[in-house]
């Protein structure tokens, strides 16, 4: 597939704002080294997304796109299709997180891993921001792992993190956390809830990536002039774009390469979902009885 890469200056006064659309890690790659001899390795962050970004589950079930199907579908429905594995939130987070601790993952292609330790290598700081919770991070930690990455080396702050959980940022009182009333509109003031920095991995519980972020950098107490940052939802580079334009040279990637993946499992029966569904109740049924 003829790689597209579409650029397109942000406007709204996001002067420092490039977003582009790509599906591969070398342009990710490319923009970086650029960065690099722009403004030198320790002045250049990479964040990355985790799931479709850097890793994809190796099925359906319990996916990414999987995820959005059942909660957008399921929960909170007063009569839910007969699909749905549970209409209560929490129950899904806690289904998800057992599909986590015994699926495994993969590279979203086959030069991700290298790619990301050759940019490590170069001496740029790397990170992780995900919207998965931090109850996930055993599991996470467990796939990164499995698959040759290691984000502690490359951290920001300490590279060890933060030992616990944490509130990233109070309402009331937002500037203490580097925020303005402006980035808490944006963010629809939403309270916080526990997020979890270890080992170059920022699990934010779904909250805002933009103000997650810069929560982190004010935090760490880093500094940079040009952030590279990818994902595979666009809101997620919009929102990134809306905190961290005014402040840095931020360029954003929507990253598309499992694009294929996703759409298919949308126009699909989703047989195969609701068939691994119906084994892992039986499996983990006997498991646990």
């Amino acid at each position: 597939m003829k790689n597209l890469i579409l650029l397109s200056l942000i406007t709204l006064n996001l002067v420092h704002a490039i977003e582009i659309e790509t599906n591969t890690y070398a342009d990710i790659k490319a923009k970086v080294v650029e960065k690099v001899k722009k403004y030198g390795a320790k002045n250049t962050l990479l964040v990355l997304d985790i799931d479709n970004t850097t890793l994809q589950m190796s099925q359906n079930f319990g996916s990414d796109q999987w995820w959005n199907w059942q909660s957008e579908n399921c929960i909170g429905a007063e009569k839910a299709p007969e699909f749905c594995v549970t209409t209560k939130f929490s129950e899904l987070l806690d289904i998800q997180g057992q599909i986590f601790a015994l699926s495994n993952m993969k590279p979203t292609e086959i030069s991700t891993v290298a790619t990301i330790k050759s940019i490590q290598d170069m001496g740029v700081k790397v990170i992780l921001l995900t919207s998965r919770g931090p109850d996930f991070r055993n599991a996470t930690e467990r796939a990164l792992q499995i698959n040759g990455l290691d984000f502690s080396k490359s951290a920001i702050g300490s590279s060890a993190g933060f030992g616990s959980t944490y509130i990233p940022y109070t309402l009331k009182n937002h500037q203490r956390y580097g925020l303005t009333k402006k980035e808490m509109k944006l963010s629809g003031n939403k309270k916080a809830r526990p997020v979890s920095y270890m080992n170059g991995v920022f699990m934010t519980a779904g909250l805002n990536k933009g103000v997650m972020l810069k929560t982190l950098l004010k935090k760490t107490k880093s500094k940079f002039k040009a952030i590279v940052f990818a994902d595979d939802h666009k809101k997620h580079t919009i929102r990134m774009e809306q905190i961290l334009a005014d402040d840095v040279d931020l360029t954003s990637f929507r990253y598309g390469a499992i694009d294929p993946i996703v759409n298919a499992f949308k126009k699909s029966d989703k047989s195969d979902a609701k068939n691994a569904w119906n084994d892992f109740k039986s499996a983990t049924s006997k498991v646990f009885k």
